[in-house]
């Protein structure tokens, strides 16, 4: 699939940039609204085939995710098959506009309440540290950038995190363009995984061989 997204801005200053990337936001929001019932179910089975491969190799590690807004791939069907496996899992909780995120407990019983943008969030559980950090894609680079929904959280939450986790772009390969023209203090994301499968983007999670992240922060969590 191949969309029809706005040419880059002929000038390198932030304002015409941060106005494209608005424009490409609105493409990419529209397109994935759009989609019908059964293509985005069969592209999300295949997102959460791969994924699920990803997290048998992480039995143990404790999973920031994200409750599905705005049609994007629900993930958690393999979060709960990942706690039935010894895992944990984890949701985040936004205290306002501007605020980094952090992640609170969660299991198939924890009581949840409309928090920030009216996502639901934990309510009565434990902040958690977490090793694996899923970024939902609204698009993405081959760098690793991601384009999300423009409010800065992933970004702000790890630059505080005193550990940076894995942290894993999940989104539908369509969405996918050469360059979003990333801001200056953008994270990259350390691995892809879309409906195209599983892509190691940064050293840190695809150690020599490229067979898995062994080497990455979480690893001691891998069995």
């Amino acid at each position: 699939m191949s969309l029809d997204l706005p040419a880059p801005p002929s000038s390198e200053d932030e304002k015409s940039q941060s106005e494209w990337r608005q424009a490409i936001r609105r493409v990419l929001l529209d397109w994935r609204a759009t989609l019908d019932a059964e293509t985005h179910r069969h592209l999300s089975d295949l997102v959460r085939s791969s994924f699920k491969a990803f997290l048998l190799e992480r039995p143990k590690a404790t999973v920031g995710f994200y409750w599905p807004i705005q049609n994007e791939i629900d993930l958690r069907p393999v979060i709960e098959s990942h706690l039935d496996s010894g895992g944990n899992a984890a949701l985040p909780v936004v205290s306002g506009k501007d605020k980094p995120m952090v992640f609170h407990n969660w299991t198939r019983d924890s009581e949840m309440a409309p928090g920030y943008a009216r996502i639901p969030e934990p309510q009565n559980s434990d902040e958690v540290p977490v090793h694996v950090l899923l970024a939902p894609l609204v698009g993405f680079d081959r760098a690793g950038y991601r384009l999300g929904y423009g409010g800065g959280f992933f970004d702000r939450t790890l630059a505080i995190m005193p550990r940076k986790p894995l942290v894993v772009g999940i989104g539908f390969e369509a969405t996918g363009i050469e360059d979003i023209k990333p801001h200056q203090y953008d994270i990259p994301v350390d691995i892809l995984i879309t409906d195209a499968g599983i892509r190691f983007v940064t050293d840190l999670a695809e150690p020599a061989g490229g067979k898995s992240d062994q080497s990455s922060p979480p690893c001691h969590l891998c069995s």
